[in-house]
């Protein structure tokens, strides 16, 4: 019976504060992620995860955890709350989204135990899973450049970041 219940309902700081490892190369405190030492995150991170709110704007200083929050989003959508979701970078291919991709995505989904292996490594023969298209049971994760029109293309996202 118990795996008939439904998950508990989790805000995005919620499930990171649970969930959520930082990776040693892309943190200067690897470990379990804490909300509490970035509290201004909190409000961003609930509102992202409330159904009544349609979009999150936030205007900040560079270098106080946005990409934290964004990955904490991302990693809340994979394992509690699947959904397809878009990923906007500045540039594309050989540019912003590749360098996400690969140095602050994949470490988390490798990182934090309740992602590993629930997105597979990007192979090239493997069309599900590249740089920047991910599959997992439930959705999907896109990473496009603004600098692209053709990444929009026959795009319909539930989460756009």
């Amino acid at each position: 019976m118990a795996a008939l219940q439904p998950p508990p309902k989790l805000s995005v700081a919620q499930w990171a504060d649970r969930e959520r490892r930082l990776s040693s190369e892309a943190s200067a405190e690897p470990g379990r992620w804490y909300t509490d030492r970035a509290p201004y995150l909190r409000g961003i991170m609930d509102a992202i995860s409330d159904p009544t709110v349609r979009e999150v704007v936030v205007m900040s200083a560079s270098q106080v955890g946005k990409t934290e929050a964004l990955l904490n989003c991302i990693g809340f959508h994979i394992a509690h709350d699947p959904a397809p979701i878009l990923v906007i970078q500045p540039t594309g291919t050989g540019g912003m989204a590749d360098s996400f991709a690969k140095d602050r995505l994949a470490p988390m989904l490798r990182d934090t135990p309740c992602l590993k292996g629930v997105v597979s490594e990007a192979k090239s023969k493997d069309g599900a899973n590249t740089i920047l298209q991910k599959q997992f049971p439930g959705g999907s994760l896109s990473l496009v450049g603004a600098n692209s029109p053709r990444g929009f293309r026959r795009v319909s996202r539930r989460v756009v970041l």
